[in-house]
């Protein structure tokens, strides 16, 4: 009985010495949101370096990712503190590396770890990881300010808000979520527009309330002084009203196939488009000068539309793998919707990626030649992608697009 007394004592001492450490861990490790960060984190004084400090952002727009410069040597050696939030595959992590920075380019020199950093002109950091197949953009933070309100706020280097429009449904006003990126200084600004695409089959009513943006294209348009903004259409990203953008009869049923829905949907695309510029015109911070207009799959044909209605005000369109409708479609639509980028005469850049499970290259180039007949002019680059049949979505890889983007932008601020 003594001993079974004295094992059970001695058990529950283990039992809560192994409580006592857990606690003490559990201590030395704080939450920025759901990223979680070494208690004892330190950032380096600013002026050492560009990279000095903490830098807080996301990977592909949606995993958080936090970035602490705890020391860099004179010849360049840094410890990173490197952390990211939770994913499918568990709880968020963190863990410290060796870095090397030469310029303005930090790279991670660990084996196995494959991530580099390049600061932008915009004063942020542009991250690519593993052969760039993700990216990141991130902001410099004050890492005391950071672990006084530790919330998920700090992840965001955009802005997001309602634009009140000059739409009615159902007698009511229609307020159009924006998501703005700026570039430095006060402005005003030159705007560009830059427009969602769908949300594959239109069968998941789950997705309309998801926001996507290009973190990486809008610093880069804001290196060129543009004030980026990403509107959302009716029922879309937390929008008012009802997303109705060529639906079947059975909304259940998704997007339509036939011309019929089809092309109302993409006009009243066009409407909201129109809208949302408009009141994006009436900012402060908004220069009433030439718009660049853009957008990823039905968000590319919406810019080309848009460029059509407003060909006096347009400076240049960026189509990413445009088209409204894929194979099943009727073959009449995509060429329609395409032509009614006449009467604008100005500069298209197309960005298409082979093996697009939506939009073959052929079909692609079909469309863009009713666009060229029309008088645009149009210059078009097909990448390949890694990996199957994943061509649609080109614009996560920016490393494949941002040279060709740059030039655009160089040329049409020339002709402007």
């Amino acid at each position: 009985m003594w001993c079974f007394r004295n094992l059970k004592l001695a058990l529950q001492t283990m039992l809560l010495a192994f409580v006592l450490a857990g606690a003490a861990i559990a201590q030395d490790v704080v939450r920025i949101g759901n990223v979680p960060l070494p208690g004892d984190a330190v950032e380096t004084q600013e002026g050492l370096s560009g990279f000095a400090g903490t830098w807080v952002g996301q990977w592909d727009g949606w995993r958080n990712h936090v970035l602490i410069i705890e020391r860099i040597t004179e010849n360049g050696l840094s410890d990173v503190v490197y952390a990211v939030g939770s994913d499918l595959n568990g709880a968020g992590r963190w863990f410290r590396r060796k870095a090397k920075i030469q310029g303005d380019t930090l790279t991670f020199i660990d084996d196995g770890f494959s991530a580099s950093y390049q600061l932008s002109e915009t004063g942020r950091m542009r991250g690519v990881f593993d052969d760039d197949r993700g990216f990141a953009v991130l902001e410099r933070r004050n890492l005391s300010d950071i672990l006084a309100a530790p919330g998920e706020d700090w992840f965001s280097i955009a802005n997001r808000e309602y634009l009140q429009t000059d739409l009615v449904e159902n007698g009511q006003p229609v307020r159009l979520t924006v998501v703005t990126y700026a570039p430095q200084g006060d402005g005003p600004f030159p705007l560009a527009l830059l427009h969602h695409g769908s949300t594959g089959s239109g069968t998941r009513p789950s997705d309309f309330d998801r926001v996507w943006t290009s973190a990486w294209l809008a610093d880069l348009l804001n290196e060129y002084g543009w004030l980026v903004a990403f509107p959302y259409r009716r029922g879309r990203g937390m929008s008012d009203g009802l997303y109705d953008e060529g639906f079947a009869p059975d909304r259940a049923d998704g997007y339509s196939p036939k011309a019929e829905f089809s092309i109302p949907g993409a006009e009243r695309a066009l409407t909201d488009a129109n809208s949302a510029l408009a009141a994006l015109r009436s900012r402060p911070d908004v220069a009433q000068s030439d718009i660049l207009v853009g957008g990823v799959s039905r968000g590319g044909v919406v810019a080309i539309m848009q460029a059509g209605s407003k060909p006096d005000d347009v400076a240049g369109v960026i189509n990413f793998v445009g088209g409204w409708t894929g194979s099943r479609g009727d073959a009449s639509i995509n060429p329609t919707l395409f032509k009614r980028i006449n009467p604008f005469k100005g500069e298209v850049l197309s960005i298409y990626g082979e093996e697009d499970p939506y939009y073959s290259i052929e079909h692609s180039k079909s469309n863009l030649a009713e666009m060229e007949r029309q008088g645009a002019k149009n210059t078009l680059h097909v990448l390949k992608l890694p990996g199957y049949r994943n061509g649609h979505w080109v614009i996560t890889m920016p490393a494949l697009w941002e040279k060709e983007v740059e030039l655009f932008l160089r040329h049409i601020d020339k002709s402007r």
